[in-house]
């Protein structure tokens, strides 16, 4: 039950404002693309799209003025229908969106992404616990702490506390050295944000903008060069077309290059989803490619 409240609750704030969707998004697709992030079933010490979410759920919590609430403000919120304990923990929540105090804060989406960069690349991590429950940072607790007001949390380089579960740290797995990469990376991140490249449009044809933000490697201005993401396809200039028309039944070694080309773009560029269908026809002589 408590994955399920979990989820409603997530499902809850992308309702409550138009621009958690697309920051939660944006924030998960970067740090794929840094190499920050991996499937949660995977293991190993990548954060997870969960613990990603709820970086940016705590973000938008400390916005002035705030964004979304805090879960303890959910809590006075909810209504008696609304009431849940799981596992001793307190999961109550409002489950209609229009229970909560619209946001007065009005930022536009690509402030917000810079600013997240900014903030987490000078965090405490390993200082601090995040909780989303408070919506600020909370100190260690110390040897002199009472185990029940620590919430038998385990403590590591990254400390982010689950909104309802409070003995879950959702970043256990993650280590030292992605911790400090993941801050350098962000700190990497908001200096581009602050860049003409990422303001303006290349007039050298490099990618600027959220698309230079999106890309593998590195986002400091001037990082990649100009054809550094180019994707070959294996199309001579001299009527590739017709070189496919004289193939027998268009099945050469050239023409399952051609389609390995586009699956990958499509596969791990665009991040579609792709699926074997039915075997290609051969064009006919009247057909253009």
């Amino acid at each position: 039950r408590l994955a399920l409240l979990n989820t409603r609750f997530l499902q809850l704030f992308a309702e409550a404002d138009e621009r958690v969707r697309p920051l939660v998004y944006a924030v998960r697709l970067w740090a794929k693309q840094q190499g920050l992030a991996g499937n949660p079933s995977g293991g190993g010490p990548l954060l997870n799209n969960y613990a990603l979410t709820l970086l940016v759920l705590f973000f938008l919590q400390t916005r002035s003025p705030p964004v979304l609430p805090t879960v303890a403000r959910l809590r006075d919120l909810a209504g008696d229908e609304d009431r849940a304990v799981v596992g001793g923990w307190d999961c109550s929540f409002p489950r209609d969106v229009a229970s909560l105090e619209p946001s007065a804060n009005t930022e536009s989406l690509c402030s917000l992404l810079a600013d997240f960069f900014h903030v987490f690349g000078d965090f405490d991590f390993p200082g601090q616990v995040i909780s989303l429950r408070e919506g600020r940072a909370l100190p260690l607790p110390t040897t002199t702490t009472p185990p029940e007001a620590s919430e038998g949390l385990k403590l590591g380089p990254l400390n982010l506390q689950d909104p309802f579960e409070l003995s879950h740290n959702v970043a256990a797995n993650v280590n030292e050295k992605t911790a400090s990469r993941f801050g350098r990376c962000c700190r990497d991140a908001a200096k581009y944000c602050r860049s003409l490249q990422y303001r303006r449009k290349s007039s050298k044809g490099r990618a600027w903008g959220l698309t230079r933000l999106f890309q593998p490697g590195a986002v400091e201005p001037g990082a990649a060069s100009a054809g550094a993401f180019l994707i070959s396809i294996p199309l001579d200039v001299a009527g590739g077309s017709q070189r496919l028309c004289r193939e027998p039944g268009g099945r050469s070694p050239w023409f399952w290059e051609v389609c390995a080309a586009i699956a990958f773009v499509l596969r791990d560029v665009l991040k579609c989803s792709c699926a074997a269908g039915k075997p290609p026809r051969a064009p006919s002589e009247e057909s253009e490619l």
